[in-house]
């Protein structure tokens, strides 16, 4: 999967809104580092410090919290 794709994928389930200057070259635990700091605001040690599953946990969390917020959105608009 290219880089592009990638960024659209995680865009379209929520993961991540649109970064155009979001680095889709880096590594994996980087990618997945990068988005949980950019959300909740915390340091890159307190994501580095996070285990691989709890890493997945808050990507879930994130992915859920921007899913309620974009129907949110979509209620207020109709």
């Amino acid at each position: 999967m290219t880089a592009s794709l990638r960024a659209s994928a995680l865009h379209l389930c929520g993961l991540l809104p649109a970064l155009p200057s979001f680095d889709w070259s880096l590594d994996p635990v980087r990618r997945e580092v990068s988005v949980i700091a950019y959300h909740f605001h915390w340091s890159r040690e307190e994501c580095m410090d996070l285990s691989r599953r709890e890493r997945a946990a808050w990507l879930e969390e994130i992915k859920r919290i921007n899913k309620e917020i974009a129907r949110s959105v979509k209620g207020r608009s109709r």
